[in-house]
């Protein structure tokens, strides 16, 4: 009789939140957000070893691509291009005669008043593997960033923004950021609409619980967003790197510097290279759950901020500024 009671109770206690989730399916997601068990579950997923290290053109590669698109199709948000796929073509210096192939993923989320769009980006693809038999995993780079972007596509896609959120998951960021380039490129990136771009790249290693968030120099307006977003949380975030003629720089580092090139602003978020950044041991045991997922509010925050503010941010061009 007591085993029975105590199963009866276990069920409950996972049912109701169950049910509670269902039923007010919107006010859940804003007060659990993020999902640590999903962030953590992607994060481990797109890291493992089976993926190969994610380089582009690769089966682990595709494999993690294959995941991505799953979750998209699990969420519900709607494709940017048709089956959420870029596809693209590049090579690089000395092997201009080898074309490798791409494919960025391109999701996105309707604004409920305006048709401007603000570009959320992470890149996908890591180094791969050495040898056969020595596996790069990138759980900091980018797995980090790619579980994020999943994160924020799952909570505005049940929180309708006042503008436009198209969730960029690049590729072949590694091999000089070829599929931000080509998306800026293309017919599908109509500049003209491209308020803002915020990058997600290494954003999961809190060993000195900081993170950075590089591009407002060039447009001063964005910090405020910023800083609203960081007042209230455990984690520090650091401002600069950015400015020119001083190193570090890393106006130029990810994906986000074709959208300065083209005089779009961004904020890049990103923390200090690591004693495994691109080395095999880059694994997400590495990662401090605590520091993630708190970085993980904090960048939905600032989307928030900027999403409700983007009437603010001037759309100047700042090049070489």
């Amino acid at each position: 009789m007591a085993s029975t009671f105590n199963q009866l109770r276990l069920l409950l206690i996972f049912i109701l939140p169950f049910f509670y989730f269902s039923s007010n399916a919107q006010e859940e997601q804003e007060i659990i957000f993020p999902d640590s068990l999903k962030v953590m579950t992607d994060l481990y997923a797109l890291s493992a070893d089976s993926m190969q290290g994610r380089q582009t053109n690769t089966k682990g590669s595709e494999m993690a691509r294959q995941y991505i698109l799953n979750e998209l199709q699990a969420i519900g948000v709607p494709a940017y291009v048709p089956n959420y796929t870029q596809e693209f073509e590049f090579s690089i210096k000395g092997k201009e005669e080898e074309l490798i192939k791409g494919v960025n993923i391109l999701a996105y989320v309707e604004g409920f008043s305006n048709e401007e769009t603000i570009v959320v980006s992470a890149h996908y693809d890591h180094v791969g593997m050495k040898d056969s038999t020595e596996i790069f995993n990138g759980a900091d780079d980018n797995a980090s960033g790619t579980a994020t972007l999943l994160a924020l596509s799952r909570y505005f896609t049940l929180n309708q923004p006042d503008n436009s959120l198209l969730f960029a998951f690049f590729d072949a960021e590694e091999m000089g950021l070829q599929g931000a380039k080509y998306f800026m490129q293309s017919v599908v990136a109509d500049s003209s609409m491209i308020k803002l771009n915020i990058n997600l790249d290494m954003v999961g290693r809190g060993d000195k619980n900081e993170i950075y968030a590089v591009g407002t120099y060039f447009h001063p307006e964005l910090k405020p967003f910023v800083e609203e977003a960081a007042k209230d949380k455990s984690i520090k975030v650091l401002f600069g790197r950015d400015q020119p003629k001083k190193k570090p720089n890393w106006v130029e580092s990810s994906d986000h510097a074709p959208f300065h090139k083209a005089g779009i602003p961004f904020i890049y978020f990103g923390v200090d290279d690591h004693a495994d950044y691109h080395k095999p041991t880059d694994t997400a045991d590495k990662i401090n759950p605590d520091f993630y997922l708190e970085t993980i509010l904090m960048i939905k925050d600032v989307v928030q901020n900027c999403d409700a503010n983007l009437r603010d941010i001037n759309v100047a061009k700042s090049v070489g500024k």
